[in-house]
């Protein structure tokens, strides 16, 4: 991947050369690096906001009673082998964190949700109900898309919330096209 990303720069900068803008070029570059930090400083601060909202929702049991309400819908999702079904607190508390846009706070809970699944399963393949955690979680219904709010303010969008509504909807409508595939390649009824 190192080697692609030097053979763009390089064709890059040749091009930028031969079309005598090479003075642009050199610009972009000095000014990216200012750029980048900026939107690392930015984002820094919605991630701490937005973590600091999930501490309060945690406190208040609020992040809790969503992981909750979401094991029983959960559990008619997922058709679980054999010693799998002892995964599903950490899939809730996983997808749940997802869904209020708190990435990082989802991944212990999804790794420790595989490592689960995959002890039920010796053979080492993964499971239908594996396949499916992958997908639901990849596609993830948004209710609280944190980083393209944070994104969009620093963009100077007039309002950078209103991003919501159709992220919910695109978000819903993948995860129900992958949960369908997914039923329909491993043969499940729906």
């Amino acid at each position: 991947m190192n080697g692609i990303f030097c053979i763009m720069m390089l064709l890059g900068l040749l091009y930028a050369a031969a079309t005598g803008r090479a003075d642009a070029a050199q610009r972009a570059l000095l000014s990216g690096g200012g750029e980048a930090v900026a939107l690392l400083l930015n984002l820094a601060g919605a991630y701490a906001f937005f973590g600091g909202l999930l501490g309060v929702l945690r406190a208040c049991g609020a992040a809790d009673a969503l992981a909750r309400a979401m094991e029983k819908p959960l559990s008619r999702l997922f058709r679980f082998a054999p010693g799998e079904e002892e995964a599903l607190s950490d899939i809730s508390l996983n997808l749940s964190a997802n869904m209020l846009g708190l990435g990082g706070a989802a991944t212990p809970a999804g790794i420790s949700a595989m490592k689960t699944m995959a002890r039920a399963n010796p053979d080492g393949r993964a499971s239908n109900a594996m396949i499916l955690f992958l997908v639901v979680n990849t596609s993830s219904v948004q209710l609280l898309p944190t980083t393209m709010i944070a994104l969009r303010a620093q963009a100077g969008a007039a309002n950078p919330a209103d991003i919501v509504l159709p992220t919910l909807l695109a978000t819903a409508a993948s995860t129900v096209c992958g949960v369908g595939i997914c039923r329909l390649l491993a043969g499940w009824s729906a």
